[in-house]
């Protein structure tokens, strides 16, 4: 059975997703390349030996240590996944991110436990003044 380019695509997104952002995980909301708005242009073409996947992805600043973890381990997880015989990602270091890239969902995933914290700093505080 083949697939149809939309389901292959579908398939390339959920695979860029499920690679968690370090840094997310160390802010205490995990969050996907794609949740996190770091996925620009997926292009998929047909070829002979497997659709061929260019992917550019972005980073949160021009300095981020992740880049290369992305670039490489999308690569790997792409070209694992049936129906792809290669892949190319390229990160676009002159992309300036913005918070207003992820998903809606992950806004206010980060913003619910951010709120969780700050009440629960401030209830630390208090007891310390108490």
């Amino acid at each position: 059975m083949t697939m149809t380019a939309n389901q292959l695509h579908e398939n390339v997104m959920q695979t860029l997703e499920a690679i968690i952002d370090p840094c997310s995980i160390a802010s205490g909301a995990p969050g996907g390349l794609v949740s996190m708005g770091l996925v620009g242009d997926v292009s998929i073409r047909e070829a002979a030996n497997g659709a061929e996947v260019d992917v550019v992805l972005f980073v949160t600043e021009p300095g981020c240590m992740m880049s290369a973890f992305f670039q490489i381990t999308a690569k790997q997880k792409l070209e694992d996944l049936s129906g792809i015989g290669s892949a190319n990602v390229s990160i676009d270091y002159g992309h300036i991110w913005d918070p207003q890239q992820m998903t809606k969902e992950y806004r206010d995933k980060l913003t619910a436990y951010r709120a969780c914290q700050t009440a629960h700093m401030k209830e630390l505080r208090q007891q310390k003044t108490a």
